[in-house]
């Protein structure tokens, strides 16, 4: 039937139960051909992937990102910052001289390559980018959060 659904929770472990067993079948209340949990797993962090960088791209189109060291260490003097994303490939000299003067509130995640978040701004390296909107920020925090325990990222 049309408009059957199943809630799973996108972490590894919740995934492998849902699928092993006939589990998801019983909770659909049908058949159904149960998909692979590597494959379901990689399609998963796929579209998570694909969301956290729209919301990146909205963020610089709404003019609430600041992208490189310069402009996020401008923000941050001016208290405009709710998140701070990093790249995995940032040299540890710059996060530490970025993350100096935090406070230990504020948000910070570690997605993509300097390369990869270039890209998404058309620039060509971008090691740090500073989120200014606070909907924009927890929308970006949930998702990274969701890839994080999904392919169990420890940072």
């Amino acid at each position: 039937m049309s408009g059957r659904a199943a809630y799973v929770c996108p972490r590894t472990e919740c995934i492998q139960k849902a699928l092993g067993k006939d589990s998801l079948a019983r909770a659909l209340h049908l058949k159904v051909k149960t998909p692979l949990v590597n494959e379901f797993i990689a399609w998963l962090a796929a579209g998570i992937t694909e969301k956290i960088k729209s919301l990146i791209v909205m963020s610089a189109k709404a003019n609430k990102l600041a992208a490189g060291y310069s402009a996020v260490q401008d923000a941050l003097e001016k208290r405009r910052v709710e998140m701070l994303l990093f790249a995995h490939d940032i040299s540890e000299g710059t996060r530490g001289k970025v993350t100096s003067s935090l406070t230990a509130s504020l948000r910070q995640a570690t997605v993509f390559t300097r390369d990869e978040l270039g890209r998404l701004l058309n620039r060509e390296l971008v090691g740090v980018i500073a989120i200014e909107d606070k909907g924009l920020a927890d929308a970006l925090w949930r998702e990274a959060g969701r890839l994080k325990d999904l392919i169990n990222i420890n940072e």
